[in-house]
């Protein structure tokens, strides 16, 4: 019996421009984590009146970022809608991406990496950040079982047809991974917005809005990430293997939840300035447009940017044709999330406490601004999400079957 040749990519100047780049990134991260490792979180600008900064905004984007995986896995499984499937693939790698990228930030970001465990060990059932640690894990582990049939079906384990085989009877188990991904990933999504709402003392962000806020932003925002990344592949590889027809029908209903998403914000908005939903609201929000660019970021960055321009490229006919239009409008949603997820983090944690039990009362707001470190851990998770979807895009079988067995 004589195996398949692996055939050899030809290495373009375009692609190894591509690697030399993340390697540059790949190298300040792991410069920049080493120096978090050995000195420690000194070499941060984050404090005690602001704990959670830079690595926390890319932390919840990521997770945002890659909600199209239980979206998409979702609407083609539940749904039974099979027009959608080419694209699960897809969506399941970008999830694997940012919740990886998430846990990657996160291991910079909690001072003690050696004690990454103690969650799944030490059970503090009272907090919300344990119920977020344990759905993350069992979402993160679906979604690996998920992707797997794909990885079996990779040129590399021909040789070995056993492992086709348990890719495939993997696969079989994909409408019940949907089913437990999708409550999984709901419920963590959710509580994220909750882990603010329970912040009594900072008056602008206690409120019962923010895990839907949070829930609606990834739903829409997620599966355009995912419709981008089908287009950017096309543009590489040169072929079409995903009907334009379903990309768009895809940013239609990411713009359809943009709208949404613009209204119950706007709402959330209006009840925090005309209706006081705490006591404090009004003087918080008079010190954050005073003390930081929320005022600016929140309309421009979320608002404009971030919703109704990539509303209209999603919806209007005349953009919406246009691959290069989705794309971009897919890349400023995501751009709005980052901001949203940064105004929430920083934004909020300016504002000084009115009451803190056992402390001494802070009059004066916080301020933060990264340091070169955190900037740096930032680009090696970037990097680390490139090397991954290249490795996925030049090594796997993200449209199709290469093998014997068609598992799908």
């Amino acid at each position: 019996m004589t195996s398949t040749p692996v055939q050899r990519r030809r290495v373009t100047p375009g692609l190894l421009v591509w690697g030399v780049l993340i390697a540059l990134l790949l190298g300040v991260g792991l410069l920049s984590f080493y120096t978090v490792f050995t000195d420690g979180l000194v070499v941060t600008n984050l404090s005690d009146s602001i704990p959670w900064g830079l690595w926390i905004t890319v932390d919840l984007s990521a997770i945002a970022l890659g909600a199209g995986a239980f979206a998409l896995s979702a609407v083609v499984y539940l749904f039974k809608l099979d027009r959608y499937r080419p694209i699960v693939r897809i969506a399941v790698l970008v999830g694997l991406i940012g919740y990886t990228a998430a846990l990657l930030t996160l291991v910079a970001d909690i001072g003690r990496p050696d004690r990454f465990w103690h969650p799944w060990v030490y059970w503090n059932v009272h907090s919300v950040l344990w119920e977020i640690t344990m759905c993350i894990t069992i979402y993160l582990m679906i979604l690996t079982v998920e992707f797997a049939p794909t990885i079996s079906e990779s040129r590399f384990f021909n040789r070995w047809p056993i492992i086709s085989r348990i890719g495939h009877n993997l696969h079989r188990l994909a409408p019940f991974l949907a089913v437990a991904g999708l409550m999984i990933s709901l419920l963590h999504q959710s509580s994220l917005g909750a882990t603010y709402g329970v912040l009594k003392a900072r008056p602008i962000w206690f409120k019962p809005s923010m895990p839907i806020m949070f829930i609606v932003s990834a739903i829409a925002v997620g599966p355009a990430i995912t419709m981008a990344a089908a287009f950017i592949i096309e543009w590489v590889t040169g072929r079409r293997t995903i009907s334009h027809d379903v990309l768009r029908s895809i940013a239609r209903f990411s713009g359809l939840a943009l709208l949404v998403y613009l209204y119950v914000r706007l709402w959330d908005l209006a009840v925090l300035t005309y209706y006081g939903s705490t006591p404090g609201s009004s003087s918080a929000m008079s010190m954050l447009s005073e003390f930081t660019p929320y005022g600016f970021g929140f309309w421009v960055g979320e608002i404009i940017l971030g919703i109704i321009v990539p509303v209209i490229l999603f919806l209007v006919p005349r953009f919406n044709r246009n691959p290069l239009n989705l794309v971009l409008g897919a890349g400023l949603a995501a751009f709005g999330i980052v901001v949203n997820r940064w105004n929430v983090t920083v934004s909020g944690l300016v504002v000084p406490l009115s009451y803190s039990p056992g402390t001494a009362v802070q009059l004066e707001p916080g301020s933060y601004s990264p340091s070169i470190v955190e900037w740096g851990v930032v680009a090696g998770v970037i990097g680390y999400a490139l090397l991954i979807f290249t490795l996925g895009v030049l090594l796997l079988p993200l449209f199709k079957k290469q093998g014997t067995t068609p598992s799908e």
